[in-house]
């Protein structure tokens, strides 16, 4: 009876065995499976992106930092990128959260493992990532350039390059070299890994590297505080910037996406983002960017404190931008029609705003500001609070009279008087004689207003971008002094160690000697 007990108990016991080894066999194929096949990658692609989106409430777009498409202000996050993902968000009816990489390669990656919902980073079209990514539509184009150091030699190809062409790190650009190669075998380049790609223009400028590849709007907005930068050819022909979708079987998200781009163009949000950001590149001029930088770095700094304090709801940098306009910070500057000083008031302008002495620069800049704030509050309530300050100054050029003039024109012409592009492109009418004959306030020299507006928000963005990049290289000297200073802190502390742990065996040896004596 026991031997038939003892061999039930054995093939329960085989039994077991064998079905722990078939489980642990399973566990061992579906991790082999999911190494190869992630089933979190799976999923995802089966899930439906819009739903999941409005299931958390929130839009995740990837992108990079850069001066144009994403950066962080004292006033939070801004630039092209942000502006038109936030109003995607704002359709969709769900909140926005940005997630800033290092490089395209991660960005693409953190989308191909649906860590973020869309890649939004200045993005050209690529037939390798159109055929793996789902593609939203275009809304602008750029091209890829090479830059040089201006009063260097300048290529004209990729053949005539005969010093280090050093590019960011990027997959597309390496392709796009090797592709080169083939019609151009002695071209080189290297990569480096640790500079962004507008830090490899700054070097061009300073003239520690040759050269580097980079994207036109990179070049144009670089210019305006690195001059010295120059185009010296175009690598590719203009192509198309698009926003990135993870691959999936639906194509719900995609679809809202395209609806939200046609009316997004329709209701001319682009061409307002568009003109925010690009617009001042178009009037780039060698020598007055030089002479502004060169005033930015000598004569800013002296009136710096007046237009901080002075500068009630605006921003700094826009009121410092429009005394250059008016006078480049010249504090004695007149002119044939009677404004004086660095704000260039006339003499009802002070009387109005109650200052003695036009020249005065403190007086001055504090009337100036304070007229521009009247100027504001009478602007209509219907007017976004974002351009209302461009309305104001075009109030401040030419008169409010001839302000509200052009917005008359607009309506009547159909466009929008409370949009300040449509307004703005309607200015030079004001000197047209088929249109001021028709208006309450007459003739006014509105292209000079318009003139005005666009090369005040040049001298602004320069300003900012100056500042940001002086206080980037600022931040960065700082972190490598701290390295250098921990390497040195380390390095003693290792020398200490070292002499200690010599000390010790010292200690010890002559003990070991000591006791040996004692023995003898």
């Amino acid at each position: 009876m026991n031997d038939v007990y003892n061999k039930q108990d054995q093939e329960k016991y085989h039994l077991k065995g064998l079905f722990l080894r078939i489980v642990a066999g399973l566990c061992l194929l579906l991790w082999a499976i999911d190494m190869v096949f992630p089933w979190q990658h799976i999923m995802h692609s089966e899930e439906n992106p819009y739903q999941a989106i409005q299931e958390r409430g929130k839009l995740v777009v990837g992108t990079i930092n850069h001066p144009i498409s994403y950066f962080i202000n004292g006033e939070g996050e801004s630039g092209l990128e942000y502006e038109l993902s936030k109003a995607f968000a704002s359709y969709l009816n769900v909140e926005l959260e940005m997630r800033s990489m290092e490089s395209t390669d991660t960005l693409f990656d953190a989308l191909d493992e649906h860590k973020i919902d869309i890649a939004a980073a200045n993005l050209f079209y690529q037939t390798d990532k159109a055929e793996h990514f789902q593609l939203g539509p275009s809304y602008y184009s750029a091209s890829w350039q090479l830059a040089y150091r201006k009063g260097e030699n300048r290529p004209r190809s990729l053949a005539q390059i005969n010093d280090t062409l050093v590019i960011p790190e990027s997959s597309e650009l390496v392709q796009i070299l090797k592709d080169a190669q083939l019609k151009h075998p002695k071209l080189r380049w290297w990569v480096d890994k640790k500079l962004t790609q507008e830090e490899l223009l700054l070097q061009v400028a300073e003239g520690k590297i040759a050269y580097t590849l980079a994207n036109s709007l990179d070049i144009s907005a670089a210019q305006h505080i690195k001059p010295q930068i120059a185009v010296a050819f175009d690598l590719t022909d203009e192509m198309s910037v698009h926003w990135y979708l993870a691959n999936n079987a639906s194509n719900e998200l995609q679809s809202a996406l395209l609806d939200f781009m046609n009316g997004a163009i329709d209701s001319g949000l682009i061409a307002n983002i568009e003109e925010k950001y690009f617009s001042h590149f178009r009037d780039f001029d060698y020598v007055d960017a030089k002479s502004y930088l060169n005033a930015i770095e000598t004569i800013l700094p002296k009136f710096e404190p007046l237009f901080t304090k002075h500068k009630g709801n605006l921003d700094w940098r826009l009121l410092a931008a429009i005394a250059y306009q008016e006078s480049h910070w010249n504090p004695d500057a007149t002119s044939p029609t009677g404004v004086r000083g660095i704000m260039m008031l006339t003499k009802d302008t002070a009387e109005h705003m109650k200052i003695q002495d036009r020249t005065d620069p403190e007086q001055s800049i504090k009337a100036g500001s304070e007229y521009l704030h009247w100027l504001l509050e009478q602007m209509p309530t219907s007017i976004n609070d974002e351009e209302r300050i461009w309305f104001a100054l075009a109030a401040y050029n030419m008169g409010l009279g001839h302000l509200l003039d052009a917005r008359r024109l607009t309506k009547n012409l159909g466009g929008n008087p409370d949009n300040w592009l449509d307004v703005k492109k309607n200015l030079p009418l004001l000197a047209e004689k088929r249109y001021y004959s028709n208006l309450k306030y007459g003739y006014a020299r509105g292209y000079e207003a318009f003139q005005y507006i666009e090369n005040i928000r040049r001298y602004m963005n320069s300003i900012v971008n100056y500042y940001r990049v002086q206080q980037n290289q600022s931040e960065k000297l700082t972190q490598e002094s701290d390295n250098e200073i921990k390497n040195a802190e380390k390095e003693h502390s290792d020398l200490n160690e070292n002499k200690q742990h010599e000390n010790r065996q010292t200690e010890e040896n002559i003990h070991a000697q000591e006791k040996i004596s004692q023995t003898n």
